[in-house]
């Protein structure tokens, strides 16, 4: 008995796992979360769809890195050569990617057509931020949302 709870426990453990991959099925991106998520020096994130619900956003994804690896502009250019990313904004200083903008094909789920988007940042002392973001907005309202002033 204990045998197939605890398959009936993986299969849906995998299942989950699987249904997260396939929201960004077909990015080189997508191994970003896969690989660092869980290392030392990296930050990850997940907010809840109730907690995203006011800013019409259904998944929210980061990673904070004490000290970026050279490797995730190159994933990140992997994608925007292939065209399964639409640049919105990119700053480049001295070759180096500081500051992306990305939005992603819009993915058809649950009836619904969602906008995905990929945020990046270069902050002081090598560190990083890296954003995935996925719900009813679009670009003009990230942008807004991103840079609204608090009270």
């Amino acid at each position: 008995m204990n045998t197939v709870i605890r398959t009936i426990f993986i299969i849906l453990l995998l299942s989950a796992a699987t249904a997260e991959i396939r929201a960004q099925e077909g990015l080189h991106s997508a191994s970003i979360f896969q690989k660092y998520g869980k290392q030392k020096g990296v930050t990850m994130v997940e907010l809840s769809k109730d907690m995203l619900d006011s800013y019409r956003i259904n998944l929210y994804k980061s990673l904070v890195f004490k000290d970026v690896t050279e490797e995730l502009p190159y994933i990140l250019e992997k994608d925007r050569k292939e065209g399964t990313m639409k640049k919105l904004q990119e700053i480049v200083e001295d070759g180096k990617l500081l500051t992306a903008y990305y939005q992603l094909p819009q993915l058809k789920k649950n009836n619904q057509t969602l906008n995905r988007f990929i945020l990046f940042k270069v902050g002081k002392k090598n560190s990083a931020t890296f954003i995935y973001i996925e719900g009813n907005l679009n670009s003009d309202e990230l942008v807004a949302l991103l840079f609204q002033r608090k009270n």
